[in-house]
């Protein structure tokens, strides 16, 4: 069978990309041709509908011709700016250019807009009243002689879906930027509509961000395109938030491209006085493209600036760009005295790179370094507004092209904190191709092909949605181990060995505080963490627990190895503890074990209990090495060991399991189609994060339903202190969490 690629495309300010990937996420190629603006006198920029379909049309005959024979595009999202857009009629034809979010035109209009709506307009929008708005632009094209008339509006990424042959829609996050939109209701914004003249069906009907808005049908197309499912990935900012899956709340996401861009994420929308104190600064308060969630979006025109500077300087190439970033580098702190070079224009409402040069042997290194901190004030500005509004943001990840220059990354460090750069080349364009691939019918899985040999309950079934994401994939953060934790907690004065029970116990329960707290479940054990985690409120409500049953260590009987309960320990004990499963470890060597062995007995004997409880089982296994026998000799028959011990399992009656990663793709295969269509997660075994993610990804692109980590998010950040332990789960283990959670959902 084919592979199934999906592509994102990317309607940028400086250009238009297009990343091609596999259903897995994995990168296969990318293209790009600059955005085909006009530009005119003072500033104003606009671009034709017939040029940017020409630009998208070439990008996707590249495409065509670079993908692997008799492969075909099964979907495609598309992403892009917010403000501009195309006014269109009935019949699909485009009535006027589309005006670039940074085009001047439209101060007449904000100036005349009546009290009642100037008022009320941050707080309704969630947006500053400006020039930047889309229906300041709208009034100026009705000004000037456009008959508004039976027209709607599309933004350029809903355009481009209607000219493929998608549905007329509006997408909520891109609408959100066109101050059409009422923030609290999610509805058009009547007032604003009466104004300008037109009614309800001015905007296309909302639809939230990776609905299915049909196939793509238009002529044309290159016959690996035509067909492919299309889809709105919403505004590009927030697609490229999204592609190393979700954001803390406690984040800045730095997005650098012709606009800086600031963004936090919230759970709920702030009231319209916050909005409209935000809106002072010129912060926007609007919808996320994940349902449910606002963003606060703070920019500055600084990437603009800092391409002008670069045009000024007669920089036009990369290899020109990097040379430049050397020579800042190297300038001396006080290269330029106190106002030598003053800069201005990185404001959202400017735009215009004003310089004025008061000294001599200013060189274009000393410009751009002064544009750079001339976007520093802007931005402490900035942070200082949000501050006073949610808590402080405690880390940064920078993303976008002007991330790779080290002058930018260091100056930024001065005011953002805890700063990091995302690893990939085009954020949005990625961003939205996981949005493509959630169109994607899915094949069956291995697991899905036959039916399920030990079926959920319907209580154990609700235990199963607790312990997983919103896609349905199991992501437990593991924090049932002991003698383990205490063994990475180096701060120790007298080693690992002297930590106390209480130690130990308010480690645990940081872990679920800046940890846990963040995951559909955490796994606990009753020995230290339990009861006192759920009897101090410590445990998040939305968050699942999961009781480990197992006693730490093991007993051993002519070399094999079994496991213990910890005492006292029934399924009854877990319900009371607060339990929404239970987790049981077995030993389990596959080459000395059957299903009538005492391990056998053990699983049926608990599953059953379990079951007469109504409380779900998590069958976790683990292999080992037997005295004697030679390292290459364990690990040749690793796998087989694992998929033999999956099938002893399930034909012993578990309906969920936890087990070590098997080693490849085709060993995760065979454990998926031993498991029988039970689900399995796999574990990370105290392996390196990075490593953990790639199998991961692998696991569950060859059926595994999940994961359940513990060493490889929180082994680095755990510390007898309490200060340590809260500053690196949340700026470390958290970030590690949040890209795990991306490659369970695949």
């Amino acid at each position: 069978m084919s592979p199934r690629y999906v592509a994102g495309l990317d309607l940028g300010s400086t250009g238009v990309k297009v990343l091609v990937t596999d259903a897995h996420g994995e990168e296969v190629l990318i293209e790009q041709r600059p955005t085909p603006w006009r530009h005119g006198a003072g500033g104003t920029t606009d671009l034709l509908a017939a040029d940017l379909l020409a630009t998208i049309s070439a990008l996707l005959d590249d495409v065509a011709a670079e993908l692997p024979e008799g492969s075909r595009i099964d979907a495609i999202a598309v992403s892009g700016m917010g403000e501009t857009g195309f006014l269109v009629s009935g019949d699909n034809v485009v009535t006027a250019p589309a005006f670039a979010w940074f085009d001047p035109r439209g101060q007449e209009q904000v100036d005349a807009l009546p009290s009642s709506l100037t008022d009320e307009f941050a707080g309704v929008t969630g947006l500053p009243v400006g020039v930047q708005v889309s229906v300041v632009k709208i009034l100026h094209l009705r000004d000037t002689g456009l008959d508004l008339a039976g027209l709607r509006w599309f933004n350029l990424p809903e355009f481009v879906v209607l000219s493929l042959g998608g549905d007329a829609v509006s997408e909520l996050s891109l609408s959100s930027r066109t101050g059409l939109l009422d923030q609290d209701s999610g509805e058009p914004w009547t007032e604003m509509l009466d104004y300008i003249g037109v009614g309800p069906d001015f905007l296309p009907p909302l639809v939230a961000a990776g609905a299915d808005l049909g196939c793509a049908t238009a002529p044309a197309l290159p016959e690996s395109v035509s067909g492919a499912r299309l889809t709105v990935a919403g505004h590009d900012h927030l697609v490229s938030a999204v592609s190393g899956g979700a954001i803390p709340n406690d984040r800045y996401h730095v997005s650098m491209g012709t606009a800086e861009v600031l963004l936090r994420v919230v759970d709920a929308p702030l009231n319209r006085a916050a909005r409209t104190r935000l809106a002072d600064h010129l912060i926007n308060a609007v919808r996320h493209v994940v349902p449910g969630q606002h963003v606060l979006v703070a920019g500055v025109k600084t990437g603009l600036l800092m391409r002008r500077a670069l045009q000024l300087s007669d920089i036009h190439d990369r290899a020109g760009r990097d040379a430049l970033d050397a020579r800042i580098a190297a300038l001396p702190v006080d290269s330029i005295s106190d106002g030598g070079v003053e800069i201005t224009g990185a404001r959202n409402d400017d735009g215009v790179l004003s310089v004025t040069i008061r000294t001599d042997g200013v060189d274009s290194a000393e410009l751009f370094r002064a544009i750079l901190l001339h976007g520093n004030d802007e931005i402490a500005r900035l942070i200082e507004a949000l501050d006073a509004e949610v808590p402080a943001a405690r880390s940064t990840l920078l993303t976008g092209g002007w991330a790779d220059m080290a002058s930018v990354r260091d100056t930024r460090a001065a005011v953002l904190p805890d700063v990091s750069v995302s690893t990939r080349s085009q954020d949005t364009a990625y961003g939205a191709a996981l949005f493509a691939a959630r169109l994607l019918t899915p094949e069956p899985a291995p697991q899905q092909q036959e039916k399920t040999m030990n079926e959920l309950t319907t209580l154990e079934r609700r235990g199963m949605a607790a312990i997983s994401t919103d896609e349905g994939n199991m992501l437990i953060v593991a924090g049932d181990q002991r003698n383990g934790m205490k063994a990475v907690m180096t701060d120790a004065v007298d080693g690992p060995g002297s930590i106390t029970k209480e130690q130990l116990a308010d480690a645990k329960a940081d872990l679920v505080r800046f940890l846990g707290n963040h995951a559909p479940a955490i796994l606990l054990d009753p020995e230290v963490a339990l009861p006192q985690i759920v009897d101090e409120d410590v445990l998040s409500r939305d968050t699942a627990l999961v009781v480990g049953m197992d006693a730490s260590g093991f007993e051993e009987v002519d070399g094999i190895r079994f496991t213990r309960f910890v005492e006292g320990m029934t399924p009854r004990k877990v319900r009371d503890l607060g339990g929404s499963a239970a987790k049981m470890l077995w030993y389990m060597r596959s080459d000395k074990q059957t299903i009538d062995s005492r391990v056998g007995d053990e699983i049926r004997e608990l599953v059953k209990a379990c079951t007469d409880e109504g409380l779900l089982l998590i069958v976790e296994i683990l292999t080992y090495k037997l005295e004697g026998e030679p390292d290459e000799d364990y690990k040749a028959v690793f796998p087989t060991l694992i998929a033999d011990a999956t099938q002893i399992s399930v034909e012993c009656g578990a309906k969920v399991l936890k087990l070590p990663y098997p080693g490849s793709a085709d060993a995760c295969a065979a454990v998926t189609k031993a498991a029988q269509g039970v689900p399995w997660a796999v574990l990370s075994a105290g392996v390196d994060h990075e490593t953990f993610i790639e199998q991961v990804r692998t696991a569950v692109a060859n059926g595994a339903s999940g994961a359940m980590a513990g060493r490889s998010l929180w082994k680095d950040s755990m510390a007898v202190s309490a200060e340590t332990r809260e500053d690196l789960l949340t700026n470390r283990a958290l970030p590690r969490l949040n890209e795990l959670r991306a490659a369970v959902n695949g």
